[in-house]
């Protein structure tokens, strides 16, 4: 981007103080207002400001001036009068108006402003200060020079003047920035008359004002005023040109978007005086590329660029590029400006709805078969590829109530599938009459902006061709009942298989397939099936109850099929109750009964809950010791009725199911004394409690052998004693003394020597 524009300034033959007047107000000062201006204008340069606040009423605006040459605006709590065009004010007439529109009645009144030559202002001022010898002109007004200036160095600014110079010989002097203080030099003044230089010229936007210090001192020293403050102002020059803040803007617009919709805002900066006419920018659409039809517009102050018309068609073309320029003074007269780029993107919207490249569909597919694709079907859609506007979405609409078909979308190509997905049976449908719809992933945007449901359709004809096919069951699943503990021959079913060309069964023969308990038979020429084997319903081998049979159907062209048997056992109450555990104890100190519980392998209605009653048919004073009360269906309490001693009872219970059906148990009880309440303390006693017949019999064969070691042992003592007596002892014949004898049979003989 370069800076252009009609011109760069104009050549200014002598130095330029803008003397910032104060404002001179008439008595009436919403009706003339009076500005101190100097001999020359320039382009843009301030003129003065003034405050109309008073000369406003409730619903009025300032609205311009009666003069092109000058323009008014609004900053801050004043209006800032600035020129358009270079002013010699000489050869200018000496006053314009402002504007006031009343906007409620559209009613004008102009505030009529008066320009005063500063060379006349200041001969009146000049007579004045000789007359009255003040110290004025110590102060002078605040001054400003102009940035650029090109004409002659150095060039006088100001002066500043003591009028101690009468008494005094006085020297003057500066310091600060841009004299001693960078930019060194800038400045300087006559000692000796007090006039202020300026040497070189100035950048405002590098130094936008100088602070100066001025001095008054005699030869000696003496200082008769005090240091003068000066603020040197740097007027602003057109010298910059404003540049957009991106080289190429970026913005999206969708297709077919009403006029005056907002595609984007470009933005431009200006490094001259803010709030000046310099930095009042305007911008301006040069180039539309396609240059037809014209599209956008911009707004000239904001930047704002929209849509002019809602013919934007990303189809027909899916770019644009405009050529934009940005201009300062408002664009008038004098300006500098600069270019930048908009790219713009026309994004697709939903305009156009997918339609098939044919009219009709015609497709063939062989009975059973499933799983395959029968026919692709492309489709067209101008939209932009691979987006939800492009994306075609299938659908069946008619003649699938069977559900043989199913369509999908092709992701790479887009087309439609069309799959069958259970297999036909020719014999039954021969042809399929379908209809097939299209739309996208979104619905359609018309050209009001709304948005539509667009589905275009097809017919498919698909035919059925006819295969020779193996015989088959009908139906192809059967499911049967049997009773368990069924004799073997048990008739099952009767699974005749047809031919579905003939519809006859003649010539099919049948074979078990699978049979891994070999529960059944089949007939060969019949497919009558029956029991094999006696079905148990409580059977390990069958937890869930249930055993399948797959039979193999031969036709005489060597074509076999399939038909399953599902049979189901049935429960039958061939069990009855038991109890797991016959030999119980309860405790003499503790709680007078005995809990058994039964069970039942048969199953739902043949099983619980289970009755409990005492058998009384043998033994009728069963029921005064003891009495028995169910608990919860499958448990009883045996409760003792008087207080037995202890002792093992023989009690008999009757226990039958739900259907009456049962017998009569013997529960063994046996009453013992615990020392915990709880548990029989002898542990014999337990051990005996539980003894069986074999341990008896091994306890009487021990005692018996033990009895048998025992005469042993004591006939050999006996034959001992004998030995000794005859030995050691002496013949006590005569004495009579008397034998004991341990026996209670009669004595034997002793014979006793003479």
């Amino acid at each position: 981007m370069g800076a252009t524009g009609p011109y760069r300034g104009l050549l200014i033959m002598g130095c330029y103080l803008a003397l910032l007047a104060p404002l001179i107000v008439s008595e009436k000062p919403c009706h003339k207002l009076k500005l101190t201006v100097p001999l020359v204008i320039h382009s843009g340069a301030m003129v003065g400001k003034v405050n109309l606040k008073s000369c406003l009423l409730p619903n009025e605006v300032v609205a311009g001036t009666n003069n092109p040459d000058f323009v008014v605006e609004h900053v801050n709590s004043h209006y800032v009068i600035y020129s358009t065009k270079h002013i010699t004010t000489t050869d200018h007439g000496s006053s314009f108006g402002i504007i006031i529109l009343d906007t409620k009645s559209l009613t004008e009144k102009i505030v009529h402003v008066k320009l005063v030559n500063e060379a006349e202002v200041g001969k009146t001022r000049h007579v004045r200060e000789l007359l009255r010898r003040t110290k004025r002109r110590w102060r002078p007004m605040p001054f400003s020079v102009h940035e650029n200036y090109r004409g002659k160095y150095p060039c006088h600014v100001q002066q500043i003047q003591s009028d101690t110079q009468l008494d005094y010989d006085i020297i003057y002097s500066i310091t600060g920035q841009g004299v001693d203080q960078d930019p060194i030099g800038l400045f300087t003044i006559n000692e000796k008359t007090g006039d202020i230089y300026i040497n070189a010229q100035v950048d405002r936007e590098q130094y936008p004002f100088f602070q100066v210090m001025g001095y008054a001192k005699t030869v000696d020293g003496y200082a008769p005023e005090s240091p003068l403050d000066l603020m040197i102002m740097v007027e602003d020059d057109n010298d910059n040109a404003p540049i957009f803040t991106e080289t190429t803007f970026c913005a999206e617009i969708l297709e077919n978007s009403k006029a005056g919709t907002i595609v984007g805002r470009v933005n431009a900066t200006d490094r001259d005086q803010p709030g000046s006419a310099h930095t009042k920018l305007r911008y301006y659409i040069v180039q539309q590329i396609p240059p037809v039809p014209p599209m956008f517009n911009i707004h000239p102050e904001y930047g704002i660029i929209t849509t002019s018309s809602n013919r934007l068609d990303r189809e027909t073309q899916d770019h644009y590029t405009l050529l934009l320029e940005v201009r300062d003074m408002d664009g008038k007269i004098g300006y500098l400006s600069s270019t930048g780029t908009m790219s713009i993107t026309v994004v697709d919207g939903n305009d156009f709805a997918p339609s098939f490249v044919k009219q009709s569909y015609q497709v063939e597919v062989n009975e059973n078969e499933s799983g395959m694709v029968l026919l692709h079907m492309p489709v067209m859609d101008n939209d932009m590829p691979n987006t939800a506007n492009w994306r075609a979405v299938f659908s069946i609409t008619k003649g699938n109530e069977l559900g043989h078909f199913n369509i999908t979308t092709d992701p790479k190509t887009n087309e439609g599938l069309l799959s069958v997905i259970k297999p036909i049976d020719y014999e039954k449908t021969k042809q399929f009459l379908l209809q097939v719809a299209v739309a996208n992933e979104v619905a359609i945007i018309t050209q009001s902006g709304s948005k539509t449901s667009a589905v275009n359709t097809i017919p498919v004809t698909v035919i059925v061709k006819n295969v020779d096919e193996g015989p088959e069951c009908r139906p192809q699943f059967k499911q049967v009942q049997l009773n368990e503990n069924q004799t073997i021959g048990t008739l099952v079913a009767d699974f005749p298989a047809f031919d579905p060309e003939t519809d006859s069964s003649a010539g099919v023969r049948y074979k078990i397939l699978s049979d891994p308990l070999s529960y059944v038979n089949v007939d060969a020429n019949t497919g009558r099936i029956t029991t094999a084997k006696v079905l148990d319903y409580e059977s390990k081998e069958l937890p869930s109850h249930q055993y399948n049979v797959t039979i193999l159907t031969t036709d005489q062209s060597g074509k076999s099929g399939t038909c399953t048997l599902m049979m189901i056992i049935k429960d039958i109450n061939d069990n009855v109750p038991t109890v797991g555990r016959t030999e119980v104890n309860f405790c003499q100190n503790g709680i007078p009964s005995a809990t058994i519980e039964a069970d039942d392998q048969d199953s739902g209605h043949h099983g619980h809950p289970y009755s409990f009653s005492l058998d009384v048919s043998k033994d009728p004073n069963v029921e005064k010791n003891w009495r028995i009360i169910a608990k919860d269906g499958t448990t009883a309490q045996i409760v003792e009725v008087n207080n037995l001693p202890l002792g093992t009872y023989m009690v008999p219970v009757n226990i039958v199911d739900k259907q009456g059906y049962g017998t009569t148990q013997v529960i063994a009880i046996r009453k013992c004394v615990c020392s915990d309440s709880i548990n029989c303390s002898s542990r014999s006693s337990d051990k005996n409690v539980a003894l069986g017949g074999l341990a008896i019999l091994v306890m009487v064969l021990s005692a018996l052998l033990f009895a048998l070691l025992l005469c042993l042992l004591l006939a050999c003592l006996c034959g001992a004693g004998a030995g000794m007596s005859k030995a050691g002892f002496p013949d006590d014949g005569p004495q009579q003394n008397l034998l004991i004898n341990n026996t209670e049979a009669p004595g034997a003989d002793v014979m006793v020597s003479g």
